[in-house]
């Protein structure tokens, strides 16, 4: 399976790309807005990263628990999107995206990353919303999550660090929102 974006096409990670996954997370110039003194907390090792990141992520097994997807530019690796646990209340559905080169970040990969997984979970499984908690200090990735469709809904502190949510909605039939 393959979602084409404009500049992108997402691809599923598997079990063999988890390593990579957790170089990206935890050793690139994304590390310091995954983990660290950002977010309060230690960067985790490898048997932690992967209780975090289950195998559901990587082999398809558990679609609505979530699943990583390959972030491929003219057939390059450079970094991974994924959906989190599908909220069956609201169907709704938390994202996360990591750009693993600072060379590939500002250039829009991400919010057609972000727009390319969104349509598919919008059209394939049916999800009403997705959703994203980013740290306020963040401006880039707001700046591309604002440019991809989503909405600043929430601000709020957990744990003495500030956050805000954005959401993306499905469009109604026809393009009225």
């Amino acid at each position: 399976m393959e979602i084409q974006g404009f500049y992108i096409t997402l691809k599923p990670l598997t079990l063999k790309d988890r390593s990579r996954f957790f170089k990206w997370a935890t050793q690139s110039d994304a590390t310091p807005y995954w983990y660290g003194k950002l977010y309060g907390d230690e960067i985790p090792n490898y048997p932690d990263f992967k209780h975090d990141w289950q195998k559901h992520y990587f082999d398809g097994s558990a679609p609505d628990k979530g699943r990583c997807f390959g972030i491929h530019l003219n057939g390059r690796l450079i970094g991974e999107v994924n959906h989190n646990e599908i909220h069956p209340q609201d169907r709704s559905v938390e994202l996360d995206i990591l750009i693993s080169d600072e060379k590939y970040m500002g250039k829009g990969y991400g919010p057609d990353a972000i727009q390319a997984l969104a349509g598919y979970l919008f059209k394939e499984m049916e999800i009403e919303i997705c959703r994203v908690e980013v740290l306020a200090n963040n401006p880039r990735a707001i700046r591309a999550y604002l440019k991809s469709g989503f909405t600043l809904v929430q601000s709020f502190f957990r744990e003495e660090i500030y956050w805000q949510t954005l959401e993306f909605r499905r469009p109604l039939p026809g393009g009225m929102n």
